[in-house]
């Protein structure tokens, strides 16, 4: 299913704001920005990741997907800094990239290791995923 959803990308001190006013009751004079990024393309993808996980729990709570507002009401109340953009995306599709499965395994550490990062609240897991994608060289 292919949907398309405008986007309000604010630009203040070097970060880049975007939020959608056809959802979590946002309207024009309470405006929420959903997320934010470092530059003008990540904030379009920290965008779309929101976009999925919102629809998701649409989905999930079997209520409507909101209908797209017309860029002709935006555009009236739009700010110097501020821009207006579509998302488009296919939501299974892209849902289905952020559906992940885990596998549970079991590791050996050194008792050291295992008292000073649990002393520490470390999330094993975490870490193992995050030295995984390091030495695999994926984000």
């Amino acid at each position: 299913m292919n949907l398309t959803y405008p986007a309000i990308i604010t630009q203040e001190d070097n970060v880049f704001y975007i939020g959608f006013v056809d959802f979590k009751g946002n309207s024009e004079d309470d405006f929420i920005y959903s997320t934010y990024g470092d530059s003008f393309e990540d904030a379009l993808k920290m965008g779309l990741e929101w976009l999925i996980l919102t629809l998701n729990d649409y989905e999930e709570e079997k209520k409507d997907f909101p209908k797209a507002t017309s860029i002709v009401e935006l555009k009236k109340n739009l700010k110097d800094n501020q821009e207006i953009t579509y998302l488009t995306f296919n939501y299974e599709y892209e849902k289905s990239l952020m559906k992940y499965h885990y596998v549970k395994k079991t590791l050996t550490i050194p008792s050291y290791l295992n008292i000073l990062a649990t002393n520490k609240n470390i999330n094993f897991s975490q870490v193992l995923q995050n030295a995984l994608k390091k030495e695999l060289d994926i984000e």
